[in-house]
C-alpha cells in the first residue's frame, strides 16, 4: 500500500513539473523567437487591458442612443371604488366599479431626437476615446519595445567592448612584463574594465525593468520570459510636418473627440430651449360595473413649464456653458496636438540627422582613430592613455548612436499615437 502511495505521488509531482516546464516553455514562445514588433503589437491589441475596457465602454455607448430616442414606459394602473363601507357594491350601485387605465406621456416633437443624438455623439465620443486608448497603448508598446531591444543591443556592444578592452590590457601588462610600459597603464586599463562591468550591470538591471513593463503592457506575468529582440533596423521619416498636422486635423482622436463634445453640446442647446415646450400625456380608462352598464373615459393633459425661471431658464444657461466650454477645449486640442507634433518631429529628425552622421562618419573615423592608436602603441610611438582615450571614444559614439535609434523610434511612436498613421518607411 505504502509502494502505491509513493508511486501516485512521484508521478503526480512528475506531471506537474512536466506541465509546469511546458507552460513556462509556452510562455516564452507565445510570442515568437527573435521578439518581432509585429508580434508585440498584435499581442497588446488582443489582451491589453486598457484596451479592453474601452472597447467595452464604447460598446456599452453604444446601446444608449436608442435608448434616449424611446416614449417612455406607459404607465397601467387598477384601483377599485365602492359606496359606503359596509359592504361591497359592485354591481348593485352606480358607485361602485373596478377601473382599469393606462396613460402616455408624449415629448413635444423633437425632443427625443434631440435626446438621441446626445447619445450617439456620446457613443461617438466614446469610440474616439477606444481609439485613443488603443493607439496610447501601441504608442507605449512600440517605446517598450524599442528600449527593450536597445538594451540587448548596449549589452552586446560591451560585451565585444570588454573583449576588446581585455586586449589592450594583456598588451599592457605584456609590456609593463619586459620593462616597455608602466604599471599605471595596467592599472587604467583594469578600472576600465570595473567600468564596463558597473555599465553592464546597470544596463542588465534596465533590461529587466523592462521586460516587467512590456509584459505589464501585455497583460502577461511581469516575472515572463520574453525572446531576444529582433534587430531594428534604420527607419526613416516619410511624411512632411505639414501632411501630419493636416492628417491630424481629420484622424487624431483627441480632436474628433471634441469634435463630438461640440456636436453633442449644440444638440443640447437645442433640447434645453425646448424644454420651454409643454408635453403631453394621454389616457384611457374603463369602469367596469358587474351587471350594470360599464363606463369609459379617454383624456388628454398638459405638462406646463410653470417654473421656467428656476428650471428650464437654468437649464438653457448651463447648456450655452457647457457648449462653449465644448468649443474651447476643441481649439485646446487642435493647439495641443499641433504643438506635441512639431516637438516630436523636430526630435525626430534630429535623431535622424545624427543616426546618419554617426553611422557614416563619426564612427568609421573613431574606428581607424583606435586602430592608428593600437599600432603606434605597439611600436611605442604612442602612450597607453592616447590608446584608452581612443578606445573610449569609440564606444561611447558607437552607443549614441544606438540611443539615437532608439530615441527616433520613440519618437515616431509618439507621433504615430498622436495622428493614428504611420510616419515612416
Amino acid at each position: 500500500m505504502r509502494r502505491l502511495i509513493f508511486l501516485c505521488a512521484a508521478l503526480a509531482l512528475f506531471t506537474g513539473l512536466g506541465s509546469f516546464a511546458a507552460t513556462r516553455a509556452a510562455d516564452a514562445d507565445d510570442l515568437g523567437s527573435p521578439l518581432t514588433l509585429d508580434a508585440v503589437v498584435a499581442y497588446a491589441r488582443q489582451n491589453n487591458l486598457e484596451i479592453r475596457a474601452a472597447l467595452a465602454k464604447w460598446q456599452a455607448a453604444e446601446a444608449r442612443p436608442s435608448q434616449a430616442g424611446a416614449l417612455p414606459d406607459p404607465m397601467i394602473d387598477v384601483a377599485y371604488h365602492n359606496e359606503s363601507f359596509d359592504r361591497f357594491r359592485l354591481g348593485s350601485s352606480d358607485f361602485a366599479w373596478l377601473r382599469l387605465g393606462a396613460s402616455q406621456e408624449i415629448p413635444f416633437p423633437g425632443k427625443l431626437g434631440l435626446k438621441q443624438h446626445v447619445a450617439a455623439t456620446e457613443a461617438e465620443e466614446a469610440h474616439q476615446d477606444s481609439r485613443r486608448t488603443e493607439l496610447d497603448v501601441i504608442g507605449r508598446v512600440k517605446m517598450a519595445y524599442a528600449e527593450y531591444a536597445h538594451l540587448f543591443i548596449l549589452l552586446d556592444l560591451l560585451q565585444r567592448n570588454r573583449d576588446l578592452l581585455e586586449k589592450l590590457a594583456r598588451t599592457a601588462e605584456s609590456k609593463y612584463s619586459v620593462g616597455e610600459g608602466i604599471q599605471q597603464d595596467v592599472l587604467r586599463a583594469h578600472i576600465e574594465l570595473s567600468l564596463l562591468t558597473d555599465r553592464e550591470t546597470t544596463l542588465e538591471q534596465r533590461r529587466q525593468s523592462q521586460t516587467a513593463e512590456l509584459n505589464a503592457l501585455l497583460n502577461r506575468p511581469l516575472s515572463a520570459t520574453l525572446a531576444r529582440p529582433a534587430h531594428p533596423e534604420e527607419r526613416h521619416l516619410k511624411r512632411s510636418l505639414d501632411d501630419l498636422l493636416s492628417q491630424s486635423l481629420d484622424h487624431a482622436p483627441d480632436i474628433q473627440m471634441a469634435r463630438s463634445r461640440v456636436d453633442g453640446g449644440e444638440s443640447m442647446l437645442k433640447l434645453a430651449q425646448r424644454e420651454y415646450l409643454p408635453d403631453f400625456v394621454v389616457r384611457a380608462d374603463y369602469m367596469h360595473k358587474a351587471d350594470l352598464l360599464p363606463e369609459w373615459e379617454v383624456g388628454f393633459g398638459v405638462k406646463v413649464p410653470l417654473y421656467f425661471a428656476a428650471k428650464q431658464r437654468a437649464g438653457v444657461q448651463e447648456a450655452s456653458a457647457m457648449l462653449a466650454a465644448a468649443h474651447s477645449a476643441h481649439e485646446n486640442a487642435a493647439v495641443s496636438i499641433n504643438a506635441r507634433i512639431r516637438d516630436l518631429y523636430a526630435r525626430a529628425q534630429a535623431a535622424e540627422r545624427l543616426i546618419a552622421l554617426y553611422r557614416t562618419t563619426v564612427i568609421p573615423q573613431s574606428h581607424l582613430a583606435l586602430e592608428s592608436a593600437t599600432s603606434a602603441y605597439s611600436v611605442n610611438k604612442a602612450d597607453f592613455l592616447t590608446l584608452l582615450n581612443a578606445f573610449t571614444a569609440m564606444q561611447e559614439y558607437e552607443m549614441r548612436y544606438h540611443e539615437e535609434l532608439s530615441t527616433f523610434q520613440r519618437a515616431v511612436a509618439e507621433i504615430e499615437a498622436i495622428v493614428g498613421e504611420p510616419v515612416e518607411e
